[in-house]
């Protein structure tokens, strides 16, 4: 193997499986990357170079052209590569393969040997999927995500809650619903997909978090469409010279709509940013392992607090529009955050019901998204 490439588009082709290739996982082969250089490389077929990290659940691979000299392939630690592409001078970089799995990467006066394994060591590729692909607007699949993915939990063993569901919303069929939850706190949202009924038909797909986002990532490219496919097993999406494939979650996602709160009447409507600035304030003195802060309704205005026995206590007041009697709820104040990020309107509709049950919020307009996120005891 040996080929030539420019300096900055060979990092940035390596920068973008780092979030996939697996440092400290017990096979020390998918901690690499396989390169692959020959006639034709990636989606478009051109001569070329192919990057492929795995983590066996989430598959990526990269393809820029290069100045093939000679071809062959050989799976390089990913960080390390990634390190040693950063810190070469601009310009030409060469990378040439050497007996016993090493490579030499020159550019300039600098001079690397790195020890590699096997191509052959390297997980297979799953299949592309058969079929036309959907295309999906890509800043509409980013804001879904953003939207809903940091409500799915991190808990390992809550197995069927680690995913964001992927579904048809029932009224509009054209309209892609993704849906995520951590048992205290849910998000749905719903985006426009022309084709939709070609990536799902009638399934409903959970999918990984991390995979989701690295799919997500693909929409960083700029304006463009992605293309999505679905197969029993996999996810696969793809944009320019890039593919990723997602192992999809074998498990039940709960019915996420009983827990949709039905008789919330009483509603403050509140300035978005404004909230998010007091909430960033007072949080600065919440408890570090529950982040609480107390919602006092009244009147005209709301009323943000927190105690902390060991820090002291901090309070804001925000003007707000609010009809009712005095609501005092607690809540984490990192979930209100989070449900305020997937808001893009100047103002904020909250729902609520009384001082122990669910709060939605919502846009003040817009119907293709809410929150819903459950109250927490404030002594």
């Amino acid at each position: 193997m040996n080929f030539t490439v420019d300096r900055d588009p060979f990092e940035e082709i390596l920068a973008r499986i780092q979030g996939v290739a697996e440092r400290r996982h017990t096979m020390p082969i998918l901690s690499h990357t396989l390169l692959t250089v020959g006639p034709k490389a990636g989606p478009t077929g051109n001569p070329g170079l192919t990057l492929v990290a795995s983590d066996l659940e989430i598959v990526i691979r990269c393809s820029q052209p290069v100045d093939v000299v000679e071809p062959g392939s050989v799976a390089l630690p990913a960080r390390k590569l990634f390190d040693i592409a950063k810190v070469l001078p601009k310009g030409a970089v060469t990378v040439a393969g050497r007996e016993g799995n090493y490579v030499e990467i020159s550019a300039g006066r600098g001079h690397f040997r790195l020890a590699g394994l096997g191509s052959g060591e390297f997980p297979e590729m799953p299949e592309r999927p058969k079929g036309k692909p959907v295309a999906v607007d890509a800043e509409t699949f980013r804001k879904l995500v953003d939207r809903v993915s940091p409500f799915a939990t991190g808990d390992e063993t809550r197995y069927n809650l680690s995913g964001v569901l992927l579904e048809k919303q029932e009224e509009e069929t054209s309209l892609l619903r993704m849906v995520a939850t951590d048992g205290h706190r849910l998000a749905i949202a719903d985006g426009e997909v022309p084709d939709l009924g070609g990536l799902l038909g009638e399934r409903r797909v959970l999918v990984p978090r991390k995979g989701l986002i690295e799919i997500r990532k693909l929409s960083d490219g700029g304006p463009g469409s992605l293309e999505l496919s679905a197969t029993e097993k996999f996810l696969f999406a793809g944009k320019g010279d890039t593919e990723v494939w997602v192992r999809l979650l074998d498990a039940e996602f709960p019915d996420y709509r009983q827990v949709v709160p039905r008789e919330n009447r009483i509603v403050a409507t509140v300035p978005r940013v404004p909230f998010l600035d007091v909430l960033k304030r007072v949080s600065v003195m919440a408890p570090e392992k529950v982040h609480s802060v107390r919602l006092s309704f009244s009147g005209k205005q709301l009323e943000v607090s927190t105690t902390s026995p060991d820090l002291g206590e901090a309070r804001d007041l925000l003007p707000i529009e609010f009809e009712g009697a005095p609501v005092k709820v607690g809540f984490n104040g990192r979930y209100l955050q989070d449900a305020l990020s997937g808001i893009s309107e100047d103002t904020v509709r909250m729902e609520l019901k009384d001082e122990v049950s669910q709060v939605i919020v919502r846009p003040a307009t817009e119907k293709n998204y809410l929150a819903i996120i459950m109250p927490m005891r404030i002594l």
